[in-house]
């Protein structure tokens, strides 16, 4: 079972690795457009500020806090970085997330095989350094990116092999634009068997041989 589990990750991994870059440059006023390659099918994606959830209903604590839509902060900001004194505009407008965290979230389980973004052109934001964060359905942690805010134009470049993302939590006091992700939905659970086994057969056949 350690076989096919490791099989089955990797055929996830090589399949995301041939997909083309969506890319959300926020030039349209809309936060969710994606430009670039499109998303894969049957998902889409939805842009929101978000806080951290600590607490269950009745006020004990949750196993895993987890990252929810601030239903009170209205809809997510675009803009020119230069009007709230963030620096030059990098490519038209940005992502504001100055005064919130942003949750970028898939309506299905995703592998990424890259992620890259820039921020503003200004050294404001968060002095100590902080982390975009990518989570799972459950809210388990998969990966984390640092960023240093302080750093005017910082960007992020970078080829990943994640598998079941759901969530991305881009961190407040900044404006983040060009985001690209390579894309690949997660496989039917009955379709990754059916490749797993496959290939299992033939790892088990050169095995023997």
């Amino acid at each position: 079972m350690k076989i096919l589990s490791s099989l089955l990750t990797a055929l996830a991994i090589m399949a995301g690795t041939g997909h083309a870059a969506s890319v959300l440059n926020f030039n349209t006023g809309t936060a969710n457009a994606v430009t670039g390659d499109p998303l894969p099918a049957g998902i889409s994606l939805s842009v929101d500020y978000a806080y951290l959830e600590t607490q269950d209903a009745l006020g004990d604590p949750l196993p895993i806090p987890s990252w929810v839509v601030d239903a009170t902060a209205g809809a997510v900001q675009v803009g020119n970085p230069s009007v709230a004194g963030y620096g030059a505009a990098i490519d038209g407008s940005a992502l504001n997330a100055v005064d919130s965290p942003v949750l970028l979230t898939f309506s299905g389980a995703v592998n990424l095989s890259s992620f890259a973004i820039q921020l503003d052109n200004s050294t404001l934001g968060n002095l100590f350094g902080t982390n975009i964060e990518f989570f799972d359905s459950a809210d388990n942690i998969l990966w984390s990116i640092p960023l240093d805010q302080s750093v005017s134009g910082f960007s992020v470049n970078d080829t990943l092999a994640l598998t079941n993302v759901s969530k991305i939590v881009l961190p407040t006091a900044a404006y983040y634009d060009n985001l690209s992700m390579g894309l690949t939905a997660v496989p039917e659970p009955s379709k990754a068997m059916l490749l797993g086994l496959g290939a299992l057969s033939v790892f088990m056949r050169r095995r023997r041989a």
